[in-house]
């Protein structure tokens, strides 16, 4: 529908008209810069129009009135400050309403405003006007004002106007598009590029796209030869722990140590995670060798304060069950031989942890790795536990689905020392009197999936994130005391990490906790 005081025509559209708005065409699809582009819209409109001059108004999304980008001709500058309300004017009344308008005599259209003329000083006596248009929403209306010749514009014009106003509302948004993604852009590359952290991105084939300035230095690498190389060669002075092959493949977010032994030892620690959509990887870390010092020191005090305890454990746990075997003692001394003995058999235990702990928190993790199958294994450890489980009321239960296991490259004793610590744990912060402690497996991908499952109290949320750290014991926060002193998780955190493998829990309030770790398949 065209609105109109005068629209005969004048014929059909030329083979001059065509090849106008075939150029117009070129021109719009040849720019993404906004502010380039708005006025190429004004010239072409003009031309396509055959006009003395034009217009581009566009919509305020926020007052939803009409604002003058770009004005040529006698027009100029002055025009954009003037802003029309919806439905004032002919470009108001053409935005209200959707539909174009010709009217070639100004002056007796009740809908006309000179506003813009009174600024501008320039005389408008013929207007055409079409909404810009984009998937159904409007952009703004673009007006061709006193034709050429002043014969007055015909429908024909308009028909050409609307045409060229769709070509120019999709390059319009897509120019917006276009400026909004390189200003995400940008900000992102400033915000990365001013990260303390080292920051890499990859494709999803692994080759390196990006890294920052942090990244640069802690990689010690040359910017102009970073792209295009795959993260493995981009970080080759370094040991990945687990290596970059097992990263990848495993496709999920892991935790990745990158040592450099050479010159000055460094360690860079960080995650490498993949990004939404299968787009590539992202890895951000950060040098903790100091950090590794301190704590590396901390092992070296533990260890040997663990080892100075075990010579005087061996003569208490050694001697006791010998005194007690006098059968001259008196009710209170045996009472006191017998708590010595269970005492020290505590402590020594403890000690044993400590000092398992402090081997396996060194730098480099010895494992001897092996292909078995993980239910015997699994067996192993339950029987290793089977007196203590029936003093405590606990049942193990080995699901069928580790019979379908293939078999896993595992350290036996390491392996085993995880699923006795977790057995432990599923026990001892179950308070019922039966507790069932459920083991199953499954594969997924490279890697198989073993989970140790309670029916106990649950983790509350604040403490599923700190359960894997050092001396961390929930039970302290929110059910009462019990026996160790929260190293168990640690340790198996470091084993199951040290096979290039991860340790998660999912948990709820008393309803119990699944512990699931995964274990490599291959190399």
């Amino acid at each position: 529908m065209i609105d109109s005081s005068s629209s005969e025509t004048s014929g059909p559209l030329t083979a001059q008209d065509f090849e106008t708005l075939l150029e117009a065409s070129r021109a719009l699809a040849g720019t993404l810069e906004l502010p380039v582009l708005l006025k190429t819209v004004m010239e072409l409109a003009a031309r396509v129009v055959r006009a003395e001059s034009s217009s581009l108004l566009l919509k305020d999304e926020k007052t939803d009135e009409l604002y003058f980008d770009v004005a040529l001709g006698a027009a100029g500058d002055k025009v954009k400050t003037v802003r029309l309300k919806s439905g004032e004017g002919l470009a108001g009344w053409v935005a209200a309403n959707g539909i174009p308008v010709i009217v070639n005599e100004v002056e007796t259209d009740p809908r006309w405003t000179a506003r813009v003329d009174v600024r501008s000083d320039f005389v408008t006596r013929q207007v055409v006007a079409v909404p810009l248009l984009h998937q159904g929403r409007l952009l703004g209306v673009v007006e061709g004002i006193n034709k050429k010749g002043g014969s007055g514009f015909t429908a024909l014009d308009c028909r050409a106007l609307e045409i060229f106003a769709a070509q120019a509302a999709a390059a319009i948004e897509n120019a917006r598009l276009f400026a909004r993604v390189r200003g995400e852009k940008e900000t992102l590359a400033t915000l990365v590029s001013e990260m303390s952290d080292g920051a890499l991105l990859a494709d999803e084939a692994g080759q390196v796209t990006l890294v920052n300035v942090a990244g640069v230095r802690l990689l010690g690498l040359r910017p102009e030869g970073t792209f295009g190389k795959g993260v493995e060669e981009t970080t080759r002075a370094f040991e990945a722990r687990p290596t970059w092959k097992q990263v990848l493949s495993a496709q999920k977010t892991a935790s990745v140590t990158l040592v450099r032994e050479v010159e000055k030892k460094m360690v860079l620690e960080g995650t490498f995670q993949p990004l939404r959509g299968g787009a590539g990887w992202l890895f951000v870390f950060r040098d903790v060798t100091e950090a590794r010092r301190e704590e590396r020191l901390k092992q070296n005090f533990l260890s040997v304060i663990s080892h100075k305890l075990k010579t005087p454990l061996v003569s208490i746990t050694g001697f006791a069950p010998l005194l007690l075997e006098d059968r001259s003692l008196s009710p209170v001394q045996r009472q006191g031989l017998t708590a010595i003995r269970d005492q020290g058999k505590k402590l020594a235990l403890l000690v044993e942890k400590l000092l398992n702990f402090t081997t396996v928190e060194a730098d480099i993790v010895a494992v001897n790795r092996k292909r078995l199958r993980a239910k015997p294994l699994l067996e192993g450890a339950a029987a290793v536990l089977s007196a203590e489980m029936e003093r405590q009321g606990a049942e193990i239960r080995l699901d069928e689905s580790l019979e379908t296991l293939p078999a896993i490259l595992v350290d036996p004793d390491r392996f085993s020392e995880v699923f006795r610590n977790l057995i432990d744990n599923a026990a001892k912060f179950n308070h019922k009197p039966h507790k069932l402690i459920r083991i199953f497996g499954r594969v997924e991908g490279p890697e198989a999936l073993i989970s140790v499952e309670d029916e106990g109290s649950g983790i509350a949320p604040d403490d599923v994130t700190r359960i894997f750290l050092k001396f961390y014991q929930a039970e302290d926060n929110f059910t009462g005391q019990v026996d160790g002193v929260g190293l168990g998780l640690a340790l198996s955190k470091r084993i199951v990490e040290a096979h290039g493998g991860s340790i998660w829990v999912r948990s709820l309030l008393g309803r119990g906790s699944v512990f699931t770790t995964s274990w490599p398949l291959d190399d």
